[in-house]
C-alpha cells in the first residue's frame, strides 16, 4: 500500500524544524587520561536492517517473500535505500571503530534488556524474566554499575528512557489534553529509592517505562521531579546531554543517552528537515526513518562538541539497540535474522553494536565474536581502572581485547535467555497492531483486542555459543530446535535430529544455568516451571 509522500509534512510543517543548537565550548579538559569518558547510546527497538549495519548481507529475493504489515508496505529497494541513509553518523562511528556483528542483548524486550546492561547480570538472576517483572524495578539491594563510576570521581547521568524503576502508578494529564495515545496521557510514577538519581546517577532527565510522546512529553522526570518538556523529545534529550557534558568540566563522565525512537508512538512526524530526507512512497515509513535520522544527527552533534573540547579521543562510545525491531515497522527490519522483539530468535536479541575509542580500538574493524550487552559496563569500568566487587555477581566480561582486535576468542562459552516467548510484537499479532494504528489515529472507534499480551505468553528459552543456537518454545511438543547461526542466520533449518550430541551438550548447559535461578517476580507464576523441566534429560 503506497501512501502519498505529500502527506508527510502535514504535521511536520506545523512545528519548528530548527536543529539542536550546540553550546559554545571554549576550554580543554585535563582530567586523568587513564579514565576515559563513557557515552552509552541506546536506541529503542531498532533492527539490524534499519540502518547501514547489516545491509551487505541482505538477500532481497528472500526478504521479498516475508510479510510486511499494511502500515509499512512499499518498494523494498526504497526501504533499503532509506535504511542505508538513515544513520550516517553511526556508520561513521563504525568506520572509525569496530562493528560487532554477533552481539546480543540479555533479553528480547526493553526492561529486562536494560536491567542487564546496568547490572551486568542476567536479569533472570533477580527474577526479571519479562517487562511485567520489570515493572517491579531492579531490586534495591542490587547495586547498579554506574554507581561505581560515581564513587570513583565520575559525573554520571542518564538521559532518556529509564526502564529500570519500580512502577508505583500512572498519573493522568488534564482531560482536555488527552488523546487516544496513552503516551500523551500518562505520567509514570516510581516510589522513593527507585529513581535513577538515587541509584548511581548525579543527574537524571528520564521517562520511566515503555515509550514516550515524540512531542511535548508529559512523562519527563528531572532528578525526581516531573517537569514540562515542550518540543521535540529527541532534541530535548540531546540538549540535556550536551549541557551535562559541558558542565562536567575536567571530570570524566558516564552518560547513558537512551533515545525513545523508533519505539512507538510514531504517529506524529519528526521535524520537516528530517522528513524531507526520505521519500519511500509511504509516509509511515518516512516517519520511522526520519525519527532515527534525528537521533543519529544528535549523536553527530555530541561527537562534534566532544571534538571541540578535545575530549573525543578520550571517550569510549558504545552504540546499540535494546532489542530487535518489531514486525510493525518498515523493511528491512532485522535483516536476514528470523524473529522480532519479544522472541529469542536472532531477530529478537541480536542487535546493531558499535564500539569506538580512538587510539585503542582500531578503525574499520569488524568482528563476529560472541558478545553481550552485559559486557558493556564491565568493559568500560575496566578501561577506567575501576574494580567490580565480587559480591556484585556480574556475568558480563571485559571484552576490550576483542574490541581492540587482540583476540577473536569470545569470553563467553554460552549466552542464555529465559522468559515468555512473546508474540505481541511479531507478525502473528498484525491484526491487533493494524487495529491499534487505526484506533489511535481516530480512523475507527473500535479498540482492538490483543490476544498476545506478553503476560499471557508461554515460556521460552535459548542458549547460544559462537556458532550454534538451541531454542525452546512451549508449544506442547516439548521439543527443542537447533540452528547453525553461522551458516543459517535466518534460523530456517532445524538440525536437532542431525546433531543430537550438540543438542545434549547445550541442553545440559542451559539446565545447569537455569536450575538455581529464582522464579519470575510477576510473569507466568503458573507456567515458568517449564523453563527448567524442558531442559532436563
Amino acid at each position: 500500500m503506497n501512501l502519498s509522500s505529500s502527506k508527510k509534512t502535514v504535521i511536520a510543517s506545523l512545528v519548528a524544524a530548527a536543529c539542536v543548537a550546540a553550546p559554545s565550548l571554549s576550554y580543554a579538559a585535563n582530567h586523568n587520561p587513564d579514565q576515559p569518558n563513557v557515552l552509552l547510546v541506546v536506541m529503542d527497538d531498532l533492527g539490524t536492517g534499519q540502518l547501514n549495519f547489516a545491509l551487505d548481507s541482505l538477500d532481497k529475493s528472500e526478504l521479498a517473500k516475508r510479510s510486511v504489515p499494511v502500515r509499512y508496505q512499499g518498494d523494498l529497494d526504497k526501504m533499503i535505500d532509506a535504511a542505508q541513509r538513515a544513520m550516517p553518523n553511526v556508520e561513521k562511528l563504525a568506520a572509525n571503530g569496530v562493528k560487532m556483528t554477533n552481539a546480543f542483548v540479555a533479553h528480547p524486550v526493553c526492561g529486562p534488556s536494560r536491567a542487564g546492561i546496568f547490572t551486568g547480570r542476567h536479569p533472570t538472576s533477580f527474577g526479571t524474566y519479562s517487562n511485567d517483572d520489570a515493572k517491579l524495578g531492579i531490586p534495591l539491594d542490587i547495586k547498579l554499575l554506574p554507581a561505581l563510576f560515581q564513587e570513583n570521581g565520575y559525573r554520571t547521568a542518564t538521559i532518556g528512557k529509564w526502564h529500570n524503576a519500580k512502577i508505583k502508578g500512572k498519573n493522568l494529564v488534564d482531560e482536555d489534553k488527552r488523546t487516544r495515545d496513552y503516551h500523551d496521557n500518562q505520567i509514570t510514577v516510581t516510589p522513593k529509592g527507585y529513581g535513577p538519581e538515587e541509584r548511581g546517577f548525579d543527574y537524571s532527565y528520564s521517562f520511566y517505562a515503555s515509550g514516550a510522546a515524540l512531542w511535548d512529553s508529559p512523562a519527563i522526570w528531572q532528578n525526581g521531579k516531573n517537569i514540562s518538556a515542550p518540543g521535540y523529545l529527541t532534541h530535548n534529550l540531546t540538549d540535556q546531554a550536551l549541557k551535562f557534558i559541558d558542565e562536567s568540566g575536567d571530570k570524566p563522565f558516564f552518560v547513558n543517552l537512551a533515545f525513545s525512537v523508533p519505539h512507538i508512538p510514531l504517529e506524529e512526524a519528526s521535524p520537516a528537515k528530517y522528513m524531507d530526507r526520505f521519500n519511500t512512497g509511504n509516509v509511515e515509513a518516512d516517519k520511522y526513518f526520519a525519527a532515527i535520522n534525528a537521533a543519529d544527527e544528535s549523536l553527530g552533534i555530541i561527537m562534534d562538541n566532544l571534538e571541540k573540547k578535545g575530549e573525543l579521543d578520550n571517550t569510549i562510545i558504545f552504540f546499540l539497540s535494546d532489542n530487535g525491531a518489531v514486525h510493525e515497522s518498515p523493511m528491512p527490519m532485522n535483516g536476514m535474522d528470523k524473529g522480532f522483539k519479544g522472541q529469542m530468535y536472532n531477530g529478537g536479541v541480536r542487535v546493531p553494536f558499535v564500539a569506538y575509542w580512538p587510539k585503542h580500538i582500531p578503525a574499520g574493524g569488524e568482528s563476529d565474536s560472541l558478545i553481550s550487552a552485559l559486557d558493556i559496563l564491565p568493559t568500560a569500568l575496566a578501561a577506567a581502572g575501576i574494580d567490580i566487587p565480587e559480591d556484585m555477581q556480574v556475568d558480563g566480561k571485559n571484552i576490550m581485547p576483542v574490541l581492540e582486535g587482540k583476540t577473536e576468542a569470545s569470553p563467553h562459552q554460552y549466552l542464555y535467555w529465559a522468559g515468555p516467548g512473546a508474540k505481541h510484537y511479531s507478525e502473528e499479532n498484525d491484526a491487533f497492531w493494524y487495529g491499534y494504528w487505526k484506533w489511535i489515529t481516530y480512523e475507527t472507534n473500535t479498540i482492538p483486542n490483543n490476544p498476545n499480551l506478553e503476560k499471557l505468553s508461554k515460556g521460552s528459552w535459548a542458549i547460544r555459543d559462537q556458532d550454534w543456537a538451541l531454542y525452546f518454545y512451549d508449544d506442547g511438543s516439548n521439543k527443542v530446535k537447533l540452528f547453525n547461526d553461522k551458516e543459517d542466520p535466518s534460523e530456517s533449518i532445524d538440525l536437532a535430529k542431525k546433531y543430537p550430541e550438540k543438542v545434549k551438550e547445550m541442553k545440559n548447559a542451559f539446565y545447569n544455568w537455569i536450575k538455581d535461578k529464582p522464579k519470575p517476580v510477576a510473569w507466568g507464576q503458573d507456567r515458568y516451571q517449564i523453563l527448567t523441566e524442558s531442559a532436563k534429560d
